[in-house]
């Protein structure tokens, strides 16, 4: 399994679509950063917090609450990398040239998993700096101290990645079950949308379990505390 994690990183560093997705993420968090506009998929947002980031100067704790609340788009920026790490290959059968050498089907799909994962975390990580580094040099006040900016954008990075990796986890069965890399591509693109409109439209409390960007936008604006996750979902 270890060989094939280093296979794949190999691989992966080596295609220009690794950095093509690096580029739109720390495109994505600066133009968010210097317009000072919020975005994504917000079913339940808090209007005060929205009210203030969109009528005050932003400090660069706002930058990152701004940008935890803007991170659902980011799932569709990582689509690619999902396709690139493990759909392709599922897709046309191709990995089972790899399992010829030795490894496990488990061991191939879990290498894959973590390949994922931790490509994920970097890609958020670096969501998260950029806003830091860009307000910086657009001379922006802290808007807290340093430990609790740091603790901050920790907290929102971890969290972000987590709520990102569980649906591309769903996906992974998807595509498992179907050999299809297209129709675990549209639960992607779908499955925010969907949960976003049915709590909107829809009077049902179980939505609360599966809404994960709506409880990523709670962290960003403090109204969820991250050691009550585990109880929430």
């Amino acid at each position: 399994m270890i060989n094939q994690l280093r296979a794949d990183a190999f691989r992966l560093t080596r295609l220009t679509g690794f950095y093509l997705t690096l580029l739109l993420v720390i495109g994505y968090s600066a133009l968010i950063t210097k317009t000072k506009s919020v975005g994504g998929i917000m079913a339940d947002a808090n209007e005060n917090v929205l009210h203030h980031l969109a009528h005050s100067n932003w400090s660069i704790i706002d930058g990152i609450r701004g940008l935890t609340m803007s991170a659902s788009v980011l799932m569709y920026v990582l689509m690619g990398l999902f396709v690139i790490i493990i759909g392709y290959e599922f897709s046309q059968q191709t990995y089972k040239n790899t399992l010829i050498s030795g490894i496990s089907r488990f061991q191939f799909i879990l290498a894959k998993y973590v390949m994922l994962l931790l490509t994920i975390l970097v890609n958020i990580t670096i969501y998260f700096l950029t806003v830091i580094v860009t307000s910086l040099v657009l001379n922006r006040k802290l808007g807290t101290s340093w430990g609790h900016l740091l603790q901050t954008a920790s907290i929102t990075t971890v969290t972000v990645a987590f709520f990102i990796s569980i649906v591309f986890s769903i996906a992974i069965l998807i595509l498992m079950l179907t050999s299809s890399v297209i129709i675990s591509s549209i639960f992607i693109v779908i499955f925010p949308l969907a949960i976003s409109m049915f709590h909107v439209d829809a009077n049902w409390n179980w939505l609360t379990y599966v809404d994960f960007f709506g409880a990523s936008n709670k962290v960003a604006m403090g109204t969820l505390v991250p050691h009550n996750l585990v109880p929430t979902f």
